[in-house]
């Protein structure tokens, strides 16, 4: 278990990683479209080849869980490739992919995303790069999700998301919060009460700012 003071080097958040890029994209893809909050860029088994460089706005990455309900993978903000399961064009998409904002995006194929590789090295280290934080990202939550415990849980997944540079503060509701642990809103509500007792949280908006990491280990460690 991830309870110790130490922020796991993971994320469920990616923004930015191929903004030395965007000219790149932009000289190999048409200009960017508007695709409104809500609308789906991918629905999982379809099939429709095409991937999406984010211009502006923000994605969530998520499926359906068993009892239907949805189980959000990641979140993806400007300077993103969303939709990189279809890179492997014949097969049907894995994920649902929509937009929780507004967002700008560039269209882009697999032979699009071949002749970007050829054409920059760079490009293709990174997009390397890349699909290895993936990776250790979906291991560390497939790891997190075999833990019992929702407070545990959710102590794990805000560990990654503490960041100093936007003042601690956790912008996720607490629907959002559900589907990134697998759990109940009902169930976050009951935890998110606890860690606003504790003086762990305290609420912000939509939303929520970490007051106390020492505070929130010792109360994983009490209830375990």
């Amino acid at each position: 278990m991830h309870t110790n003071h130490e922020k796991p080097e993971i994320s469920y958040f990616f923004s930015g990683e191929f903004r030395e890029y965007r000219n790149l994209f932009a000289a190999h893809c048409p200009p960017p479209m508007k695709m409104h909050k809500g609308m789906l860029l991918c629905r999982h088994g379809e099939t429709k080849g095409w991937m999406y460089y984010l211009c502006r706005g923000q994605v969530k990455v998520y499926v359906s869980n068993y009892q239907g309900n949805e189980r959000m993978v990641a979140i993806l903000g400007e300077d993103s490739v969303v939709g990189l399961d279809c890179f492997l064009g014949e097969k049907t998409s894995l994920m649902n992919i929509e937009c929780m904002t507004d967002c700008w995006i560039m269209p882009l194929q697999s032979s699009t995303m071949e002749a970007l590789i050829r054409e920059n090295p760079d490009f293709a280290v990174d997009l390397t790069r890349y699909y290895c934080k993936v990776m250790r990202q979906l291991c560390f939550d497939a790891e997190n999700q075999s833990i019992s415990s929702i407070l545990i849980r959710l102590s794990n997944f805000l560990k990654t998301t503490w960041d100093d540079a936007a003042h601690n503060r956790g912008s996720l509701s607490q629907q959002e919060l559900a589907a990134a642990v697998n759990c109940s809103r009902a169930s976050i509500a009951r935890v998110c009460s606890l860690l606003k007792k504790e003086g762990v949280i305290a609420p912000e908006g939509v939303g929520f700012r970490l007051l106390s990491l020492a505070k929130l280990d010792e109360l994983c460690q009490k209830y375990q």
